[in-house]
């Protein structure tokens, strides 16, 4: 039996903000926090490889090795760094204040127009290390083979996606810089993953819609179905959905294997009733199919590792 939870949603507000909702349930939002995740890989990278470092005596045991060449001279480029890794240690909210600042410093450290070709030999040598190490985590999918294009990557970190995954929950409730950086973990000792956040955020590891379905009803309301891994999105999520889009949410999700199933309404932000699901709203016909790059699979054991690389392509 399948493991894939149905969530059908009702949403209810006014037009102009319905119409950004619409843009979001088809990915066609930037994923400005990705832009942030991906500046700062490249930082982490040029901090590990000695191309920066602080200008001043530092600390980060969660990963000593960003700091082991000690201080730099005190230019713009190292300022900018030692700022990144404060960002980094406090973990901060990819929200949009923290964007800009993770923006700003990384176009202070110029490290986006270095070419991977004049980067010295000895980092590129230890920038490759670590690429291949958290190959899967930082450009999306796994890779069997050892060989491996480092200067193709590190063109890729400068290569912002114009795009989200369908229903891309990470742009309702901010993720967090090193749960980004950390992936499925055992880089940064002693800090979140990516996949533990994630749960304790949006209720479900891949926080985007899968087999998205959607179908504006007049001006002020839309219908939208899609599937979720082994659970519904968090409460949280669909709260803060609601709040951001001004609007009612009323949200009915089924999944049988496990019999979880149940019907909540928010508005504004606000829980405001529970009850119970029922077929009729489940099997609601919706038109419109968003593409997200997953065929449907029959149970969440045979796509497991196809849908964790198809979120990470739209990621990266």
């Amino acid at each position: 039996m399948s493991d894939w939870c149905r969530n059908h949603f009702e949403i209810t507000g006014k037009s102009p903000l319905l119409a950004v909702a619409e843009e979001w349930i088809k990915g066609e939002t930037e994923p400005l926090y990705r832009h942030a995740v991906m500046q700062s890989i490249k930082i982490f990278l040029a901090g590990y490889s000695g191309l920066l470092r602080p200008v001043k005596t530092a600390s980060f045991s969660p990963f000593p090795e960003l700091i082991k060449l000690g201080v730099g001279q005190n230019t713009l480029a190292n300022q900018a760094y030692e700022q990144w890794l404060e960002y980094l240690k406090k973990d901060v909210p990819l929200d949009g204040h923290h964007i800009r600042l993770i923006n700003r410093v990384y176009h202070q450290s110029g490290i986006g127009a270095i070419k991977w070709e004049s980067i010295p030999e000895l980092s590129r040598r230890h920038i490759g290390r670590l690429m291949e190490d958290r190959y899967a985590d930082w450009f999306g999918v796994a890779s069997l083979s050892r060989d491996i294009d480092f200067a193709l990557c590190w063109e890729k970190l400068g290569q912002f996606p114009e795009r989200s995954q369908p229903c891309d929950l990470l742009q309702i409730i901010p993720s967090r810089l090193a749960a980004e950086i950390n992936g499925s973990g055992g880089l940064l000792a002693g800090m979140s993953t990516a996949t533990s956040l994630y749960c304790r955020l949006y209720g479900m590891e891949w926080p985007a819609g899968h087999n998205v379905r959607f179908q504006r009803e007049g001006i002020n309301s839309i219908k939208l179905s899609f599937d979720s891994p082994w659970f519904p999105p968090s409460g949280e999520s669909v709260a803060a959905l609601s709040a951001m889009f001004d609007c009612e949410v009323r949200h009915w999700y089924s999944e049988p294997a496990h019999e979880l199933e149940g019907f909540d309404c928010y508005d504004r932000g606000q829980h405001v009733s529970s009850g119970e699901v029922t077929i009729d709203e489940l099997a609601a016909e919706v038109e419109t199919v968003v593409p997200d790059n997953v065929d449907e699979p029959e149970s969440v054991d045979s796509a497991q590792s196809s849908l964790a690389a198809s979120y990470q392509e739209v990621r990266v």
